[in-house]
């Protein structure tokens, strides 16, 4: 499915490194609003357009200070939309 807007959800928090929310919702055809630090991983998935580990699209929505809590357990500093076609 294309990214679509209508059908978002916003994932500010990963709590102790679950991330079966974010499966969850790619799985079940949403569009996801993500909140990450910005570090090596992120910047390659990034350049490519693609989180391999989650199977996903991705882009950046835009650059923010303390934005939600990244996965790693850092503040975040982007928000990053995620989707499968």
């Amino acid at each position: 499915m294309p990214k679509d807007l209508n059908n978002l959800v916003e994932i500010r928090e990963i709590n102790g490194g679950d991330f079966s929310p974010i499966v969850s919702a790619l799985d079940s055809g949403k569009t996801l609003l993500w909140a990450v630090k910005r570090g090596d991983l992120v910047n390659q998935a990034l350049a490519e357009g693609r989180v391999e580990l989650l199977n996903a699209n991705c882009e950046l929505k835009e650059e923010a200070a303390n934005c939600g809590t990244c996965g790693c357990g850092e503040p975040a500093d982007a928000l990053v939309y995620l989707w499968r076609d």
